[in-house]
């Protein structure tokens, strides 16, 4: 087929993927519009005292299919992975790093180890000084030295979920207030090491209101509140959520070149998507008065089940769980709306109106 005069050739496109000046710039970009998001609508972070003076990542790995010329690790082409963020405040997504293989000889990468690769100054994300970074993470995050070292040295904490297989020695129980109704379903809060370290850090048992379910988190950050720390792990949803979109609402589901400057700007640029979309939709909401008030009244209506369902088995919600405002992600139709409008070079009046009658209809 010959190439029209606006085409722009295959052979360029992979060219321009290798290019690790493009990439640099990108990151730029990315890291500039990510640091200049403000609080998003649906975060509470900013209305806890606690949280005034940190800052809190969800952390976790992510993998989609290697690319088609993609060279066979132990004879099997291996899925590409990346380590992102979601700042739990803004809804900021940024890159930390992709998998290492270590040249094919292993087939995948462990969190903890590809967390260990990078610097204090790369985990604070340009946190500025006298502000404390928290990553909220899965088991696959836990290393208790390693987290004493960051806490020590960075101001870095650490919150997950406990290992199944994790014993603990007891040395004392934390005080804290079980009136406060930010508290509420906390069963324990405690002091403990492991057989692996003499590092003191915290055991919270967690009840869910609705569902019984028991939940037992450790966290090496010894001032926040138990309840803050229960609800900030039930956030960390939030960025698998996100990848949800990445592979069902973008169609991301491979990876666009084999060379690791070109996973990595496929990884960047996912990111500068997600951010300008963020921004995009709030930005209608705030100055144009465009809202999925649909959309809102699902989530409320999933709110009040939710606390009925509470009610009937005699426990009560923290506050924090009850905000019926809270969407955990990016919706499908103004991904499509958005898609569209970009495509068709619709003037803002006119994709703006369009998005207010998708509103009001679906």
């Amino acid at each position: 087929m010959a190439h029209s005069e606006n085409s722009v050739g295959v052979s360029h496109f992979f060219e321009t993927l290798k290019s690790n000046r493009r990439l640099d710039l990108v990151k730029e970009v990315n890291t500039q519009v990510a640091a200049s998001m403000p609080a998003h609508a649906d975060s509470q972070i900013d209305t806890l005292e606690d949280l005034a003076k940190v800052d809190v990542y969800a952390g976790d790995g992510h993998y989609h299919q290697t690319s088609t010329h993609e060279l066979p690790i132990k004879g099997k082409r291996r899925a590409v992975g990346h380590f992102y963020t979601l700042n739990l405040r803004t809804h900021a997504l940024t890159h930390l790093t992709a998998a290492d293989h270590q040249g094919g000889s292993k087939k995948g990468e462990h969190d903890m180890h590809a967390l260990k690769r990078m610097d204090t100054e790369q985990l604070r994300q340009g946190t500025k000084k006298g502000r404390q970074v928290l990553y909220v993470w899965d088991s696959a995050g836990i290393d208790i030295p390693q987290w004493h070292r960051w806490k020590q040295s960075a101001g870095i904490y650490f919150l997950s979920r406990s290992k199944d297989l994790m014993k603990f020695t007891f040395y004392g129980e934390m005080e804290f207030d079980r009136d406060d109704p930010v508290n509420r379903g906390v069963l324990a809060d405690q002091l403990v090491t492991n057989a692996s370290s003499q590092v003191l850090f915290r055991y919270i048992k967690y009840r869910c209101a609705q569902t019984g379910t028991e939940y037992e988190l450790i966290t090496n950050h010894m001032k926040l509140r138990p309840g803050v720390l229960a609800w900030l792990y039930k956030r960390r949803w939030d960025i698998e959520k996100t990848y949800d979109t990445f592979k069902n609402k973008m169609n991301e589901q491979k990876a666009w070149a084999k060379s690791t400057t070109a996973k990595t700007m496929q990884a960047q640029f996912l990111c500068l998507a997600h951010n300008l979309m963020v921004l995009i939709e709030q930005t209608l909401s705030t100055d144009h008065n465009v809202r999925d008030d649909k959309e809102t009244a699902r989530c409320s209506k999933r709110t009040e089940t939710a606390q009925a369902t509470a009610g009937e088995q005699g426990r009560a919600f923290a506050p924090m769980y009850l905000n019926p405002l809270k969407r955990s992600q990016l919706t499908l139709k103004f991904i499509r709306w958005l898609r569209y409008h970009l495509d068709a070079n619709s003037s803002m009046q006119l994709a703006i109106d369009s998005l207010a009658r998708v509103y009001a209809v679906f």
